[in-house]
């Protein structure tokens, strides 16, 4: 009886130390599976402990290689942490890839990144019909993106990266928001040394604002970042702003008492006004911007203003659309003193933009 109870036990601890055996190789397995799949992910210009940071320790899927000219991209996917879309991209190939430089929903306007990057940080609405427009929990597909200068032997001129997460973490928390950065910053330095680009990189992103809600509207007459400087005045009360903070891409947006939108400002430095110009040219319209016409006021007939700026990065690009929200605005403008607000409200938003960004003073037609 002994004999039978002891080779029962042998038996169990035998079958114990076999699983334990089992899980801890296919555990090794596991993880080594795993950080060889991060560190060779988006050729290998990911930082796997910072992805880990940001995502979790849970199983990783690298899927979605893309490349082409110009153009590295990756999706990765870790278990129980969502999910980040990565992009590289040298900018003088942007023409080729229309939708490939990030700059906001209609819904939402991305805000700067800040701490010294050139870069954007941004959202969507889960449903923007039904959404809490008030409740930044109704967030999703976060994006964060940046503009790097080269300066060093690169033949690119500047770099751009692009990192959209997916996942279940709310952007009401300002001490959890720069977790969002925190890839698109790694990545970032990667690429600038392993593509010679010697870029100037920006401090650690120690801070985020929320991205810009179309409907968070204050007087026309108090705002003080992207709208600052344009008259209230000819019926505009009112605007949707964000801060400007050194970003390649910024907005303003002028709306009537009703608030119905009237007007969208847009100013575009770098490879944002370069992608403008060449998706211009593709327009078969006559009045839209153009390399060779440093700016245009619109006509009665016309669907947009225009003036540009000579930066340090290139040509900036400043454009004033009246809003297709409904068909009636695409009268305007309907009198020549609504021309005469265009141009005033056009030359207030480039002249501050402009200087901001250590441009020349815009051009006048």
């Amino acid at each position: 009886m002994r004999r039978n109870v002891l080779r029962a036990v042998v038996a169990l601890v035998a079958a114990a130390v076999a699983v334990a055996g089992y899980l801890q190789v296919h555990g090794d397995f596991q993880r080594w599976s795993d950080e060889s799949a991060l560190d060779g992910a988006c050729d290998g210009l990911l930082d796997r402990n910072v992805v880990r940071g940001v995502l979790g320790a849970g199983a990783v899927e690298v899927d979605d290689e893309r490349r082409g000219a110009g153009l590295v991209g990756c999706e990765v996917h870790v278990y129980g942490g969502g999910a980040v879309e990565i992009t590289i991209l040298d900018t003088s190939q942007a023409g080729q890839y229309p939708d490939s430089l990030f700059t906001s929903s209609q819904a939402v306007f991305a805000v700067p990144v800040g701490h010294g990057w050139s870069g954007l940080f941004g959202a969507g609405l889960e449903d923007v019909a039904t959404a809490d427009l008030f409740s930044a929990t109704e967030y999703e597909d976060v994006t964060t993106s940046l503009v790097l200068k080269c300066t060093g032997a690169s033949s690119a001129k500047s770099l751009y990266i692009s990192v959209t997460t997916t996942g279940d973490t709310s952007l009401d928390d300002p001490a959890v928001r720069p977790e969002f950065a925190r890839i698109a910053t790694s990545t970032a330095s990667r690429a600038s040394k392993a593509r010679n680009c010697g870029a100037e990189l920006g401090k650690p992103v120690s801070s985020l604002d929320l991205p810009v809600i179309q409907d968070e509207y204050e007087p026309l007459g108090t705002a003080d970042e992207t709208c600052s400087g344009i008259p209230a005045a000819h019926g505009m009360a009112i605007a949707t702003e964000t801060a400007r903070g050194g970003a390649p891409h910024e907005t303003c947006r002028l709306a009537d008492a009703d608030r119905g939108t009237r007007y969208v400002l847009e100013a575009d430095y770098g490879p944002y006004a370069r992608r403008q110009l060449i998706l211009a040219a593709e327009d078969p319209y006559d009045d839209t911007p153009d390399s060779e016409t440093p700016a245009h006021q619109r006509d009665r007939d016309g669907r947009t203003s225009w003036t540009s700026a000579k930066c340090p990065d290139g040509q900036a690009l400043f454009t004033l659309r009246p809003s297709s929200e409904r068909g009636e605005r695409r009268k305007y403008p309907g009198s020549d003193a609504d021309l005469a607000y265009e141009r005033a409200a056009l030359r207030a938003f480039a002249e501050r933009s402009a200087k901001g960004h250590g441009c020349s003073a815009p051009a006048t037609p």
